[in-house]
């Protein structure tokens, strides 16, 4: 688990605040009744719907009625995010949301059609995945330290990718700019993989990108993988440092996953699939399988879920004003 969210959750998940009985009882006792939906505000295939697929298929037999993924692309996540919305708040539509859809869109889009704290009921954390600090490999540099040092020599000369304007990747760097002090230039692509490809190339200089996607190029004699965004070491390459443990105290970003429903489900409810969340992503196996597939499973309170969203749209908030990134 990452030390961050444990925090929250260890904090927050012992202070549940205690259900209505009666209407705890009346509204859990038949739930769930018929099949559930799982809006994915994304299209099919990527790692959020893999997530999303591997979410459904275990609630769904915990839960005793299946789960079913419905993918609703476009905007990005916006979409998606307002069907989910608009849904009826009975437990029979629920939503797996990330960073961007949960946290930066509400601090980016001045006309966000949905507000993710007061249209949302927030289930619980689901997972995540530290993102991965990237050099080419001709740099001349081969720690972090030694990174921060060569820029500060050079400002304004070293280049830093990204996967497009707004994304993780984008925010996380403009993050570790402000913390270290740092004058880099960005280059925006459509995407993690053609970003990746060019630093491969030697096209640019670095960038944060998912562990995940650098794991396989660990040997690839044209990049070297500095350090983790993480406040921990991740248990994917545990030999791999932190950012923060390697010149920039207190640097932490995740990308994180989970669940949430339309605001005024009741609370027997969430309860029932909070419940049902922690117990899947407790089981070894579920973990192992996360694991396989660039994720580290974790888990939280509702309430420890949306005081980290709190905290999540404030970083980045403030990253957002101070740079002036927009979005079209």
């Amino acid at each position: 688990m990452i030390r961050f969210l444990r925090a929250w959750g260890l904090r927050l998940l012992v202070a549940t605040i205690p259900l209505s009985m009666a209407a705890g009882a009346s509204a859990e006792a038949g739930y769930p009744s018929r099949p559930i939906k799982l809006v994915a505000p994304i299209a099919p295939g990527g790692l959020t719907d893999a997530l999303a697929r591997v979410l459904a298929t275990a609630l769904g037999e915990r839960l005793g009625q299946p789960m079913v993924v419905d993918n609703r692309a476009g905007g990005g996540g916006i979409i998606g995010m307002t069907a989910a919305a608009r849904s009826a708040p009975d437990g029979y539509t629920l939503v797996i949301v990330y960073q961007g859809v949960a946290s930066v869109n509400p601090v980016l889009r001045k006309d966000l059609p949905y507000d993710t704290l007061r249209d949302f009921a927030p289930i619980g954390l689901s997972g995540g995945f530290p993102l991965a600090l990237v050099t080419k490999a001709d740099l001349p540099a081969t720690t972090v330290r030694e990174l921060l040092q060569l820029a500060r020599s050079q400002p304004g000369r070293l280049s830093y990718a990204s996967a497009g304007d707004a994304t993780s990747s984008h925010l996380t760097m403009e993050l570790f700019k402000r913390r270290a002090g740092l004058d880099l230039v960005h280059v925006p692509y459509r995407g993690e993989a053609p970003a990746l490809n060019d630093l491969l190339a030697g096209q640019v200089d670095m960038e944060f990108t998912s562990l995940t996607s650098v794991l396989p190029h660990l040997a690839n004699p044209r990049l070297r993988v500095l350090a983790v965004s993480t406040a921990a070491r991740s248990k994917l390459a545990p030999d791999l440092p932190t950012v923060a443990e390697s010149g920039v105290p207190g640097f932490q970003a995740t990308g994180w996953y989970g669940l949430m429903a339309p605001a005024g489900t009741p609370e027997a409810v969430i309860d029932r699939l909070n419940r049902a969340l922690v117990a899947v992503l407790s089981d070894t196996a579920m973990k192992a399988r996360l694991q396989a597939m660039g994720l580290e499973a974790f888990s939280s309170s509702p309430q420890a879920m949306r005081g980290f969203i709190v905290e999540d749209m404030a970083k980045w908030g403030k990253v957002i004003a101070e740079t002036g990134i927009k979005v079209d």
